[in-house]
Formats: structure tokens, C-alpha cells, sequence
């Protein structure tokens, strides 16, 4: 009951409306001011001490209201939603309900403690605030009692009669389905859970019921899950959710009357969760091998673990990769030996936790769950990127000329039998060039030859220690250049061949010759030295190129030109086999005959060739994209394809990495510069050195 003009802080609650309506019929009767007030003891009279408290347990709701003498009739405040009411529980707690809007019938609830002594009702609050009622009349449905109240604006309280019946509240109106939801936070992303307000109704609660619909989303073929007893628990988590994409689900409220009301189906997406992350212990190496250990899964709904590795710890750029290593599908195995590591400097292994939808724990460039092992695969040059590869002539040795971590530009020469430097260059270039290095027999001793402006550098070819730069006097700087055997030598720049005669640390012109008239904005002009003492002249845009006839002396005849295009530029390169008498166009895969200058044939596979055999009767290759940006879905596999021009077969051969730069050495052996990650080329950039150098098994 609210009594809104209460005096006392409790503001015990009897509807508004009969206050009003009880104001109106005492219109113009009020008390006078000469009135002599009723003494305190008049309050209590009449009190029926007999009242028990068993006699009072029950719900309530006042009727009638009366005041010197007039009475009046209480509506409900709200007629949609039934009277306000009040309760005494034989536990001595007094619950008042009242309305305060037809909107959804919405009520508030106020529980007080009460004492009852001699017919005299004391409701009170932890406070020490206290009100009294004085009961007159109590029967089985009825209830009669007194209260102090001020009605009017003198000082004095005015004592009020109230006439209450048993009352039965109608049942609960459905407050709570429609706050059925589901719940997708930071914390509880690995899990479906859904959450509901508390049923906070008059009647005593019975339970929450939630249904699942496991495809067609549909109530009619849902099924019961959960049944929940206790009314402050206010969410569920669905342990054992079928794999689909779409789960659907809807709550039901019973009440000891039965269903107040039941949800909308809602709609789970599953792909939204996020299992919980997996964190590694420790990554350590054991005899070449690495063993990973990492925390069990703790969270739901757990398919398996993977593990993979990479070539960045956190974070992501140019170059980025992840490859898996392992598939785990038992959760309480939390090692694992990776008996193959990678070839990578210090490679970064990651481990992911994926849920039985499909999802995983964490994003791919995330740094938690990673571990970077201070380690380098024993085969990997320590070289980011290879500007010049030239395999030495009669050893199991490699020239590399590359750029370091650092940034720094290094001449090696790499032994990839024991896979060590055995040599590296006293003084290094100390110019940049795209003119190819050279490694030669001369008169002199093996050398290699690099490019320097318009000089050579020379090396001496066994321990790459310098020995000088031949200087071209009165020369243009050259774009290309061909030892021609005799310590003869050829250059061409955009228009003009010269030749050279070299006397130990010297060089003398010979003569020059012109050839191309049109001039193109870059340097691609190549020599392509052939036998018979002649050597062709060409650009990659040029359809023919010019083929020159240089003598023992140097000098230069010749000069038409002949269908043979030289397609050379920094991806791809033109060779020449002088056994089988072809030059081999690697831009466009066709040979061309150097007997009759003519277009011999072509092949489709490999569709990148990058060397041939010795006796010319190999091509070499694989079928990577050099020009394709290079991402985890790049169509780039270990595979190396071998043509064979007398049979015209393709052989595919496993590779252990991604071959770049194919030849056949002095063994014999088919020999592949590769790399342990995708990478578009040997020149190109990665995050970690990943290049090798491996055998090939054909």
C-alpha cells in the first residue's frame, strides 16, 4: 500500500487514487480549527489483540478507505494491471507492490520488517524509521486497520481507516523474454552464451527453459537444453553446440502459475567466436632438432592445435609467411617435435588453438602466441637478397654477391657441399651495377670480373682476394661485357661494340663497331658470346639482334642482323648452348638455331626456366611466377621441372626448398639456389635470410 502523504521517511505505499478520491468526498469537512484533538490512546483503541500473525500471512489489497465517518471505494490505480497489493509473510517481512506506470505494467517492490504486538502491526526498516498499523478487524478475507496520516495542511495527523481483502494478483506480465540475447564480449568470446533479466514477479518462480534449433532455425524442431531453477541465475552457455554457422535459440519463463511468455528465436553466428589463445612454454633446440612445449587449451568447443612458423614474430610487412608444421587434435598434448626445421634464420614458431567451427584464436600477425628461436638452419647463406649468382666452374662452390641483414653488400664464395663461406672478398665493389658478374679461365688464372663504371674489378677467383681494376681509356661507360677468350675482351654500350686487349693489369683498344641506331631510355643491351669467335649484340625490345665476328686479334667484322631476339633484363636472361647449337630465349621459352638463325621450337613446361645442362640437352626450371607479388597464397611449390629436348618430357622432381637459379655442375649434379620461404627471386627482399643451396635428386 503506498502512502505517498505519509509523514514518516518509510512512505509505507496505499494507492494515490484513494487518497484523492477520499479528498474529494470530505470536500469543505474539514476538522475545525477549534477541535480539541483525540487524546494518543484513542489511536489504539478498539486494537484486536487477538491478531496472529498466521491470521494476517497473506497477499492484500485496500477496497475502501474511511475518515470521520465517510467512506469511499478505491479503484485500481492502473485497471491494465490489477490493484496495488501488500504482503505479510509469517517471517515477519511486510512487501509492498505498487504500479507506477501502465507501461508494461511496471511495479516496484519495498520490503520492510514487521512486528505484531497486542493487535498493533510495527513495520520498520533497517533504520530504526518505524509506522504503525492498528488493526480493528481481521477475518479470514478481510482486513480492517488504522493509520496516522496528514491529509490537510495543519500540523496534526489525521487517522485513517482502511478496509483490505484477500487478493490473488493476476499473473506476471512477460517483463523478461524479450531481454533474451546473446552476450559477446573481450572476456567470453571463446563461448555461446546468452543472458536474460531476472524474473522479479509476485509469484514464486519455477523456472528458465532454453531452446536450441540446430538447423532451419525454426521453433518447431527445437529441442529443450537447459532448464534453470534458480532465478538469479541469468545466462546460459551452451557446452555442447552442433557445428553449423548459424545456431538459433529461445527462452521460456515459468512461474508456479506456469509460462509467463517465451523469446523471439535469436540467431547465433558462430564464425563471431574466438577460442581462447594458446601461449608457448618454451622452444628450445635438441640435437637439430626443435622441441615446443605450450600451455593446454582451457577454453570451448576445442577442434585442434596448430602449429606453424613464420618469418616475423608480431606484426606483419613485405615478405610476411606462415607455413603450418603440425596438426594437433588431442588437447592434452602439449609438445611436439619439429624433426625438419626450417631453413631460416632465427624462424619464429606460432601455435593456434582453432574451435570446432572453424575459428582461431588469434589473428595471424598477432606476437602472443609466437616464439622467435635464436637459431639458423646450418645451410642458409647469410645473405637477405643475391644481387649476382655464378656457379664456379670445377668445384661445389657458388660466387654470391648479396646484401647482409645490416644493409651491407658482400662478395662471397660459398661451398655448398660443407655449406661455408670459403671466401670473401678483401675489398668489396664499391659500385653498384646491373651488368652481371663473370667468373673466367684466363691467361692469367681464374678470375672474376666486376663491373665498376667504365672499369672491371678483378678478383683472384680462389680466395677472391683483389688484385686491380682494368681501366677502359677512351671509352664510354659500358652496359654489358664478354671475355672472348686470347685476354680479349668486348663492350657494348646503347650504339657501338669495342673490343680490348688486356696486358696484365691494363687494357688496350682494339676496335668498335656501331649497331643499333634506336636508343632506349635503361641499359638491357647484352653480349651473347658464341663459338666460331662470334658474338651477337642485343636489347630486349630489339625483334633481331646484330651478330659481330671478332678475330684473334680484336678485330670486328660483320655486323647484319639475324632473327635471334635476346630477351635478357634482371628476371629473365638468354643462354647459349653450343653443343646443341641454340640460343634459348627464357622471356618467351623459344630456342632459336645459331646454324640457321631460325626459330627452332618452343615448350611450355617449365614455364620459368632459369639454366640448362652442360650438353645443352636440359632445361631447367620450375613453374613459380617470378612477377607474382609474393603472399601465404601465392601458387609458388617446391617443385623443380627438368624438360628434356631429345624426348620431350617433363620431369617433376620435390625440391626441400622454392628453386630460383638452376645449373648442372662439374659432378654433374643438378644444383637449385632456393629459398625456405616464397620469395619472388633471389634479388628480392624477405625479413629473414632464408637462401640455400641444394641438390637435386634426378
Amino acid at each position: 500500500m503506498h502512502l505517498p502523504f505519509s509523514t514518516f521517511a518509510l512512505q509505507i505505499n496505499i494507492n494515490r487514487s484513494l487518497i484523492f478520491l477520499f479528498l474529494i468526498l470530505i470536500t469543505g469537512c474539514s476538522k475545525d480549527d477549534d477541535e480539541v484533538a483525540q487524546p494518543q490512546d484513542e489511536f489504539y483503541k478498539d486494537a484486536l489483540t487477538s491478531a496472529s500473525i498466521q491470521q494476517l500471512s497473506g497477499v492484500w489489497a485496500i477496497y475502501e478507505v474511511a475518515f470521520e465517518g465517510k467512506s469511499a471505494n478505491v479503484a485500481a490505480t492502473y485497471e491494465e494491471c490489477g490493484r496495488d497489493f501488500f504482503q505479510f509473510t509469517a517471517t515477519n517481512t511486510y512487501r509492498d507492490y505498487y504500479y507506477t506506470s501502465s507501461y508494461q505494467c511496471e511495479k516496484e517492490v519495498q520490503d520492510l520488517n514487521y512486528d505484531l504486538e497486542k493487535g498493533v502491526v510495527t513495520l520498520h526498516n533497517d533504520w530504526g524509521a518505524s509506522e504503525e498499523m492498528v488493526i480493528t478487524g481481521l477475518t479470514s478475507d478481510k482486513l480492517v486497520f488504522k493509520m496516522k496520516m496528514d491529509i490537510d495542511d495543519d500540523p496534526d495527523l489525521e487517522v485513517l481507516i482502511f478496509v483490505a481483502r484477500r487478493y490473488s494478483p493476476p499473473n506476471d506480465l512477460d517483463l523478461y523474454s524479450y531481454t533474451f540475447g546473446s552476450e559477446i564480449t573481450d572476456e567470453n568470446r571463446n563461448e555461446i552464451k546468452f543472458t536474460w533479466q531476472a524474473y522479479n514477479g509476485f509469484y514464486k518462480f519455477d523456472r528458465y527453459e532454453i531452446y536450441r534449433s540446430d538447423s532451419g532455425c525454426s521453433k518447431a524442431n527445437a529441442t529443450l537444453v537447459a532448464s534453470i531453477k534458480e532465478s538469479s541465475k541469468t545466462f546460459f552457455i551452451d557446452e555442447n553446440p552442433p557445428v553449423a554457422e548459424e545456431i538459433c535459440y529461445y527462452l521460456k519463463i515459468f512461474n508456479e502459475k506456469g509460462l509467463i511468455g517465451e523469446s523471439e528465436l535469436i540467431t547465433f553466428f558462430t564464425e563471431d567466436l574466438r577460442p581462447v589463445e594458446v601461449e608457448f612454454v618454451k622452444v628450445e633446440m635438441q640435437n637439430a632438432e626443435v622441441k615446443l612445449e605450450w600451455a593446454a587449451f582451457e577454453g570451448k568447443y576445442f577442434s585442434h592445435y596448430e602449429i606453424r612458423v613464420r618469418n616475423y614474430k608480431g606484426g606483419t610487412g613485405y615478405g610476411y609467411q606462415e607455413y603450418p608444421v603440425a596438426v594437433i587434435e588431442d588437447k592434452e598434448i602439449t609438445s611436439y617435435v619439429d624433426k625438419t626445421p626450417p631453413r631460416l634464420k632465427d624462424p619464429v614458431y606460432a601455435i593456434y588453438a582453432y574451435d570446432i567451427f572453424g575459428n582461431v584464436n588469434t589473428e595471424f600477425y598477432a606476437e602472443k602466441n609466437a616464439w622467435e628461436l635464436n637459431w639458423t638452419h646450418p645451410e642458409v647463406v647469410n645473405l637477405e637478397m643475391i644481387e649476382f649468382a655464378v656457379p664456379a666452374p670445377n668445384s661445389s662452390e657458388i660466387f654470391f654477391y648479396g646484401r647482409t641483414e645490416a644493409g651491407e653488400y658482400q662478395l662471397i664464395k660459398y661451398n655448398y657441399g660443407d655449406h661455408t663461406v670459403s671466401a670473401t672478398a678483401s675489398k668489396p665493389p664499391q659500385a653498384s651495377t646491373g651488368v652481371q658478374m663473370q667468373v673466367h679461365s684466363t691467361q692469367n688464372e681464374t678470375e672474376l670480373f666486376f663491373a665498376q663504371g667504365n672499369a672491371l674489378a678483378v678478383y683472384n677467383a680462389a680466395d677472391l682476394s683483389y688484385k686491380y681494376t682494368l681501366k677502359l681509356n677512351n671509352a664510354p661507360f659500358f652496359y654489358d661485357f664478354a671475355y672472348l677468350g686470347d685476354n680479349i675482351y668486348g663492350f657494348t654500350d646503347n650504339e657501338t661494340l669495342y673490343t680490348f686487349k688486356r696486358s696484365g693489369n691494363s687494357m688496350e683498344f682494339i676496335a668498335k663497331k656501331s649497331h643499333f641506331t634506336t636508343h632506349y631510355g635503361n641499359t638491357d643491351y647484352h653480349l651473347l658470346p658464341l663459338k666460331n669467335r662470334e658474338i651477337l649484340v642485343g636489347h630486349y625490345r630489339e625483334p633481331k639482334s646484330y651478330k659481330f665476328t671478332i678475330n684473334a686479334g680484336g678485330e670486328i667484322s660483320g655486323g647484319e642482323l639475324v632473327n635471334i631476339p635476346i630477351t635478357s633484363r634482371w628476371q629473365k636472361k638468354t643462354l647459349y648452348s653450343p653443343d646443341q647449337n641454340y640460343v634459348i630465349n627464357l622471356q618467351d621459352n623459344k630456342l632459336f638455331s645459331t646454324l640457321t638463325w631460325s626459330e627452332q621450337g618452343f615448350f611450355e613446361t617449365p614455364q620459368f626456366p632459369t639454366g640448362i645442362s652442360r650438353d645443352g640437352n636440359l632445361i631447367l626450371g620450375s613453374n613459380n611466377d617470378p612477377t607474382e607479388n609474393i603472399t601465404n597464397e601465392s601458387f609458388h611449390e617446391k617443385k623443380v621441372k627438368i624438360y628434356n629436348l631429345t624426348t620431350s618430357k617433363v620431369t617433376t622432381v620435390a625440391a626441400k626448398g622454392y628453386p630460383h637459379l638452376l645449373f648442372e655442375n662439374h659432378l654433374g649434379q643438378i644444383i637449385s639456389i632456393s629459398s625456405g620461404f616464397k620469395r619472388e627471386d633471389l634479388k628480392s627482399a624477405t625479413p629473414k635470410p632464408d637462401i640455400f643451396v641444394e641438390v637435386i635428386g634426378f
